[in-house]
């Protein structure tokens, strides 16, 4: 009880710190928010456009409302870059402030400071996008029917393999300091293979097969059922169980080459370079 109580502690420290940055820097917080939210207008407007009377049938298992379509698409890439960025930035920032090897010194490990930026990072890029998405739902009339609860879930699962590419992309970038070309190759991957902006159906079949093997397009495809179509646990359970298996695999490889990483960089002598 002791040992959660100090967790809970810790874990409201940095919401609260990350509170207190946000909001010093309010221009930057502002045009931040600006920014994202004229980057889904846009979407939007495409999709209100594209739409005009045209019927999408390879779609039409989420909806068949385009703009419907393209707005979750942008939200799901918006937790995959949380996901991916989150750890390798928590190690840059230590570093540029010089204060990592302190840091390393206290009785906060390092999966504590995941942890916490990852759970502070979650919880304002779900506040930001709730918002977002409800004045869109608003201004452009968008049909949803959403299992809140299975899009919760959706997406926490999602994040298990995520979590775990987002380790090793954090393993790299001790070694090389900067450039992350495994976050880079996958947020790529995901953004041409996953079925985010078109179906993965029209893609040529010689190719689709890697669609299947990025938990993404698990994520993407049970995000739009459960918040489009209003599917239950029941109905989309065989991806959320390839979803847990990816991460199964993917975090204890992504821990093991993060350990191998740490301790190549503190032989070295280059921890805190960046």
């Amino acid at each position: 009880m002791e040992n959660f109580i100090k967790f809970a502690v810790k874990l409201f420290g940095f919401i609260k710190r990350d509170v207190i940055i946000w909001f010093s820097y309010r221009t930057q917080f502002i045009l931040g928010f600006l920014s994202g939210f004229v980057g889904i207008i846009q979407f939007g407007l495409i999709g209100k456009f594209i739409a005009g009377g045209n019927y999408f049938p390879l779609i039409e298992k989420y909806g068949g409302d385009i703009l419907a379509y393209f707005i979750t698409g942008s939200v799901f890439m918006s937790y995959t870059n949380l996901a991916l960025s989150t750890f390798k930035a928590s190690i840059q920032r230590e570093q540029r402030m010089g204060t990592l090897e302190y840091f390393l010194l206290s009785d906060t490990p390092f999966w504590q400071l995941f942890t916490f930026n990852f759970l502070s990072g979650f919880l304002f890029t779900t506040f930001n996008i709730l918002f977002i998405f409800s004045a869109l739902v608003w201004l452009f009339s968008v049909k949803i029917n959403p299992n809140i609860f299975g899009s919760f879930l959706v997406l926490l699962v999602v994040m298990l393999p995520l979590i775990g590419i987002g380790l090793i992309s954090a393993a790299i970038i001790l070694i090389t300091k900067r450039g992350d070309p495994v976050g880079w190759i996958y947020f790529t991957l995901t953004g041409l293979f996953s079925g985010i902006y078109y179906p993965v159906e029209i893609m040529p079949k010689f190719i689709r097969g890697i669609s299947y093997l990025l938990p993404s397009t698990y994520g993407m495809d049970l995000l739009r059922k459960t918040l489009l179509k209003g599917y239950n646990v029941v109905q989309i359970r065989t991806g959320l169980l390839v979803m847990v298996i990816m991460g199964l695999v993917l975090i204890p490889f992504g821990v093991w080459l993060f350990k191998v990483s740490f301790n190549k960089a503190r032989k070295e002598g280059t921890l805190a370079w960046y």
